[in-house]
């Protein structure tokens, strides 16, 4: 006698695209803790290699033609490049950005609740080093961001939650249709 066929999903797919070593490595991180096997959403994470805001939005419009991602997000830096510019080429190519203001180093500090406000990037890098013994982009530096850690910042950084919303196959959190009358005159 013969099996039943197993009914299988589509599953829903999700592009990454990385500013550069560290934005991967750290989206790569996030997923082991968010993507598990049989979840429904296929996560693919790809690295840009640097060279700004503009390049990044580029190559995560390059890199969704012809394959049919349901959403295509990109995690970079708005320190270089980020302009109106760069915005409404990122509108019209339908890329979600996920903006780390001004690096990602400042979105891991604020992980950790360390003071990032009106900080340069050169001084955010350096203060990362200092704080973790490794740059952001060395594989050491993610023991110091386990779950716990970042469960407890999801609510208290943005950029972190619009990831970690994007990974969980939900609505990012900037993009959210808003709630019914009904439930807002309940929260309140």
């Amino acid at each position: 006698m013969s099996k039943p066929p197993i009914r299988r999903q589509a599953a829903r797919t999700l592009l990454l695209v990385g500013e550069g070593d560290a934005e991967v490595a750290f989206m790569r991180h996030l997923k082991g803790f968010y993507v598990q096997r049989g979840s429904g959403i296929a996560v693919m994470i790809k690295n840009a290699r640097g060279k700004g805001a503009a390049h990044v939005v580029d190559f995560a419009r390059r890199q969704s033609i012809g394959l049919a991602y349901d959403q295509v997000a990109a995690l970079l830096d708005t320190d270089t490049n980020w302009d109106d510019k760069t915005r409404a080429s990122a509108r019209r190519a339908k890329v979600q950005v996920l903006p780390c203001e001004p690096c990602l180093e400042a979105v891991l500090l604020a992980i950790h609740g360390l003071p990032v406000d009106a900080r340069l990037t050169v001084h955010l890098k350096h203060d990362f080093a200092q704080r973790f013994g490794v740059p952001a982009s060395d594989a050491a530096v993610w023991r110091h961001f386990h779950g716990e850690v970042i469960d407890a910042a999801l609510p208290k950084v943005a950029v972190l939650g619009m990831l970690v919303d994007l990974m969980r196959g939900a609505a990012p959190r900037n993009q959210r249709p808003p709630l019914p009358i009904s439930v807002q005159r309940h929260r309140a």
